[in-house]
């Protein structure tokens, strides 16, 4: 019975839990995992930034799309009136104001004003958004609008046809609309 007693002593003793080392090895295991497991979900947020970058681009170039077709007394004249630079929208809105009910504008007027506000909006809803609109000699009655928007995040940036003269560093979006005839 005491011959049991210390054997059993000796188990316990043996046996009596973890080791410095074998606690390290699992907590050298677990963090890295979790460091895996960190990193991978900054790529997936990364990842959904942009995606909702070229959602808003595509948003707002279907909005200036159904604008021109709105508005085909301006879009259908050559040089089209909806055909514009990369620049910003100007500070002041473009006079006389075409919003609203009661406004009085023409055609011309209604173009300028619907530039003014796409391109506002793209500068607002996108980092470093701008805006172009051209028009192609070869595909007659055809209008192409680009936006473009800064996307930093992005590791291997699929590149813009180089006819968008899309702005360096910048992500590009080419939307084609076609141009009703009045």
């Amino acid at each position: 019975m005491l011959m049991q007693r210390l054997c059993v002593r000796r188990l316990h003793r043996v046996q009596s839990g973890f080791s410095m080392i074998e606690a390290l090895v699992a907590l050298l295991v677990l963090s890295l995992g979790l460091l895996a497991l960190a990193g991978f979900q900054v790529r997936v947020l990364v990842d959904s930034v942009g995606a909702s970058n070229q959602n808003l681009a595509m948003q707002l170039a279907g909005d200036m799309a159904d604008r021109i077709r709105a508005n085909p007394a301006a879009a259908a004249t050559t040089p089209s009136r909806y055909v514009t630079g990369w620049s910003a929208a100007a500070a002041e809105r473009p006079s006389p104001s075409c919003e609203g009910g009661r406004a009085a504008c023409n055609a011309a007027e209604l173009a300028a004003h619907d530039l003014w506000s796409w391109k506002r909006a793209i500068a607002a809803a996108l980092p470093g958004g701008v805006a172009d609109v051209r028009a192609s000699a070869t595909a007659g009655g055809m209008l192409f609008m680009h936006v473009a928007w800064d996307e930093p995040a992005v590791l291997n940036p699929i590149a813009p046809d180089p006819n968008w003269q899309c702005p360096t560093g910048k992500a590009c979006l080419e939307v084609a609309v076609a141009v009703p005839q009045p």
